[in-house]
């Protein structure tokens, strides 16, 4: 379990780094890195998902509460995206944007959403694979 805590903080610690070094570019992202030509808003809500999966998986360790620690991961990626975008008005060419706010905080919660998702489907597949085994056992 603490190996898990530290490898999902060092993932969400360096996901947030990579997030603060992609905004303070200036103007659009490079040509190297902009190998999607998917719109901005999509953009958006798909690096916010990364956040709030990570962040989710870091708050779910640290509590064993996966529905309470959506809440949490929810808001916190919502607020990082915020600063994002007051960090982003001091960089040249970009500015703050309030949509993608909105795209920062929707991405945030299916990120964090799809966590819980994915953890009971595991369960669930690991307590069938363990019914299926009892029974041809004859347990």
């Amino acid at each position: 379990m603490k190996n898990t805590l530290v490898f999902s903080t060092t993932a969400l610690i360096g996901y947030m780094v990579l997030i603060f070094y992609l905004s303070s570019l200036p103007g659009d992202l490079p040509a190297e890195i902009a190998v999607l030509e998917a719109p901005r808003i999509i953009m958006h809500v798909g690096e916010y998902a990364i956040l709030g999966f990570l962040m989710n998986l870091v708050a779910t360790n640290m509590s064993g509460r996966a529905l309470k620690s959506v809440f949490y991961s929810s808001v916190l990626s919502s607020a990082y995206g915020v600063t994002d975008e007051i960090h982003q008005n001091f960089v040249p060419t970009r500015c703050f944007d309030i949509y993608d706010i909105c795209a920062d905080a929707t991405g945030g919660i299916l990120g964090a959403v799809s966590l819980i998702l994915l953890l009971a489907l595991v369960r669930r597949k690991a307590s069938a694979g363990s019914t299926e085994e009892a029974h041809l056992t004859g347990q």
